[in-house]
């Protein structure tokens, strides 16, 4: 397991790998936290940022995130199972 910054050229690895979301780890610092990648249907995607944020976790979309990247970057870090 590694811990890495959150990058553009992260989540474009990340999405060619068939990852699609990212969500917070539970029981997250909420003013440092620590993020997955997961691989969730893109219709689902919405559904799952409701349910999440239930648990007080968030979940983006990952192509979101490559695309907002530059204007507003994530707090946290990014935890890589490989």
């Amino acid at each position: 397991m590694k811990i890495v910054d959150i990058t553009k050229d992260t989540l474009i690895s990340a999405q060619k790998e068939g990852f699609t979301v990212l969500i917070t780890k539970f029981n997250s610092d909420p003013l440092n936290p620590t993020w997955i990648v997961d691989k969730v249907e893109n219709s689902k995607i919405e559904s799952s940022k409701k349910m999440l944020s239930e648990n007080y976790q968030l979940c983006y979309s990952i192509k979101e995130a490559i695309t907002t990247i530059d204007s507003r970057p994530f707090i946290g870090k990014l935890q890589l199972s490989h």
